[in-house]
């Protein structure tokens, strides 16, 4: 029998940006646990501090934490979230509390939550005392992510990281953990260190060390949340939400073995960062935390991609999430999923009582896709790179190969194709190929697990993926290709090799691989011939 949570939703606290003010407690209390009522979500983790600083969303003891209120706010945005926060500070009954108890009557665990570091501009949030009387505790052009160094024709501001570095800093951060966990009757606590990892030292620590101070810090909250639960009667949890491959990690300086084997974290959660893939390595934990105590939960989706969809279709979060549990997680952490509120898209809320087990998500409507992270964030707005993303395997170039080897891509897919085959409810099979600086006189070869296409098969037209492509006319294409009969894609990974066997010579244009999809589709009853009998005769 399980005895952990399976499908956790994970709010940033945003909905106190978006409600119109002012809240009302039952309002707030729909927002934190009502909207999950009736689904297979069985935990709920909620930010309870402000974006861009540790600014408490609940009544404070900390003097330095307190707000600084702009006389004007900066943005609808903050201009509701100060709204809210003063209609909260005057409600009869405390709405964490509230949210808790509900939480609680439903059978759920409940989690407090803060971003490590967060780069938030004051458009999306608020500034405390600590940070606004201590501006030396900002990194600004002493930070050593290379998008500051140098500042790439000024588009980029000064860093407004704090300094990890800094005693107090990490002193002023356990605190609010620690008032937080011991004012609220948690379940446990989830640290966010995507939030804006590469954006935590000056430049003048040594690498070794910055690892160092960040496991001590880790260690201390580890202790802290262990004193709490040491007085209340019960453990609480410690979870940190970390880049999502382990060569990631190792960039923002992440121990994450070093955490799991001396059981200092409970809970780790590999994520994507404002992205959505199918692809994540979750093995790569699963198999470090596996004759421990701490469990491994799948982050796959952060409202938007992949590729170039905003927000993700339901089709691509399914396909995420169930290569996910094939890789053997624990759970799904669905986090920054609140589309469905900001664009209207109600439908999406499906995914609520589909993602939290394998078996809901099975011979279900997919998108495989394969692609480059579609809408820059922060760190690329010079096209550098972002160190808490996973290293994607598309756009690359597709050089002229008349004897090979060509590109190969991985693909993983957690559909048993073989048996929708075999029920008779696989409806189609489609793999769309975006190419760029198609001329249409190329021999393009597509080898899927030996079996060998060609793009002549294909039905082309304007590629949707690419951005400011009206009308191809720069022939950046894609490529249609049925694969329903055939058997060439596998549960599993799948390798995906193209060679550019022939290329005009006059063009100078190199033609890009930019993006794969594959649109798994089903019938809702068995259609079509049996395929046994057929093969018997």
């Amino acid at each position: 029998m399980v005895d952990h949570a399976r499908f956790l939703v994970h709010h940033d606290g945003s909905f106190l940006h978006q409600h119109p003010p002012p809240i009302t407690l039952a309002q707030f209390v729909h927002e934190v646990v009502g909207c999950v009522a009736g689904t297979q979500v069985d935990h709920v983790t909620c930010h309870m501090f402000s974006f861009g600083d540790h600014v408490p969303m609940y009544p404070s003891k900390l003097d330095a934490a307190q707000p600084v209120f702009p006389d004007k706010a900066h943005s609808v945005n903050t201009w509701k979230l100060i709204r809210n926060l003063k209609a909260m500070s005057v409600f009869d009954d405390d709405p964490w509390c509230a949210a808790i108890d509900a939480a609680r009557a439903r059978g759920l665990t409940f989690w407090s939550a803060m971003r490590f570091n967060d780069a938030h501009p004051s458009e999306y949030g608020l500034r405390s005392r600590f940070s606004v009387a201590r501006p030396e505790y900002r990194l600004g052009d002493r930070c050593d992510a290379p998008i500051h160094s140098p500042d790439p024709g000024g588009k980029i501001s000064a860093c407004r990281c704090l300094d990890f570095s800094i005693d107090q800093v990490r002193e002023h951060q356990l605190m609010l953990i620690t008032e937080v966990c011991s004012a609220y009757d948690v379940d446990g606590f989830e640290l966010d260190l995507t939030r804006d990892s590469g954006h935590d030292f000056p430049r003048t620590v040594a690498h070794d060390a910055r690892r160092e101070i960040l496991t001590n810090h880790i260690a201390k909250i580890r202790a802290a949340l262990g004193a709490i639960g040491d007085e209340r009667g019960r453990p609480l949890d410690f979870a940190v939400r970390v880049p999502g491959t382990l060569e990631a990690c190792g960039r923002a300086f992440a121990d994450v073995a070093n955490w799991i084997a001396n059981d200092l974290v409970d809970v780790v959660t590999p994520t994507v960062n404002y992205d959505t893939t199918c692809e994540l390595p979750f093995d790569e934990f699963v198999a470090l935390a596996g004759n421990t105590k701490c469990r491994v939960y799948a982050s796959v989706t952060e409202g938007v991609g992949p590729g170039r969809f905003r927000p993700p279709p339901v089709e691509a979060v399914r396909a995420a999430a169930l290569n996910a549990w094939r890789q053997g997680v624990q759970g799904i952490n669905l986090f920054n999923f609140h589309h469905h509120t900001i664009s209207n898209r109600v439908d999406d809320v499906i995914l609520f009582s589909e993602l939290g087990d394998p078996a809901t998500l099975e011979q279900k409507n997919k998108l495989y896709m394969i692609a480059g992270i579609g809408v820059i964030s922060q760190s690329r707005f010079a096209g550098l790179p972002y160190p808490t993303a996973h290293r994607h395997q598309l756009p690359v170039e597709l050089p002229e190969q008349p004897e090979g080897p060509g590109v190969t891509i991985r693909l993983p897919l957690g559909d048993d194709l073989a048996r929708a085959r075999q029920s008779r409810m696989l409806a189609e099979l489609i793999m769309t190929v975006d190419l760029c600086h198609v001329t249409g006189a190329e021999l393009i070869e597509i080898n899927i697990n030996g079996d060998v296409l060609s793009l002549d098969e294909a039905r082309f037209d304007v590629s949707t993926q690419y951005p400011w492509n009206w009308n191809g006319q720069r022939g950046h294409l894609e490529a249609r290709l049925d694969l329903t009969n055939r058997d060439c894609l596998t549960e599993g990974d799948n390798e995906i090799t193209f060679t550019l066997r022939q290329r005009p010579s006059d063009i100078a244009d190199t033609m890009v691989l930019y993006a794969i999809r594959l649109e798994v589709r089903y019938h809702a009853t068995p259609f079509g011939m049996i395929r046994e009998s057929r093969n018997s005769q």
